[in-house]
């Protein structure tokens, strides 16, 4: 579990820092992932699966959002599989969990 925090951990602190030198596009990027990774957890099965059908990396679109955000696809993988693993409840849970433990 705590890799998987520390994964999530990462995503989230590279999204939510405010005084850092990334520009608008690659801030962009990294939202869309963080944007999917939420709705891997959300209660709506429709955006749920095909969240967790994007994240699962079959696609080249998958895989060149993931370039564009700089960061590594196998990663975001393993994050989107640990929130399809834990459903809803608990995914929400782990995701409010790593966002804490990046302030």
């Amino acid at each position: 579990l705590r890799e998987k925090l520390s994964l999530m951990a990462s995503i989230e602190s590279s999204q939510e820092r405010t005084s850092d030198s990334r520009s608008p596009e690659l801030r962009l990027w990294q939202a869309v992932i963080w944007r999917a990774l939420q709705d891997c957890a959300n209660e709506d099965p429709r955006v749920r699966i095909e969240a967790q059908v994007w994240m699962r990396g079959m696609t080249d679109y998958f895989h060149e959002i993931c370039d564009m955000a700089d960061f590594k696809p196998e990663y975001v993988i393993k994050a989107g599989k640990v929130l399809r693993d834990l459903g809803c409840i608990r995914g929400k849970k782990w995701l409010q969990r790593a966002k804490e433990k990046t302030k």
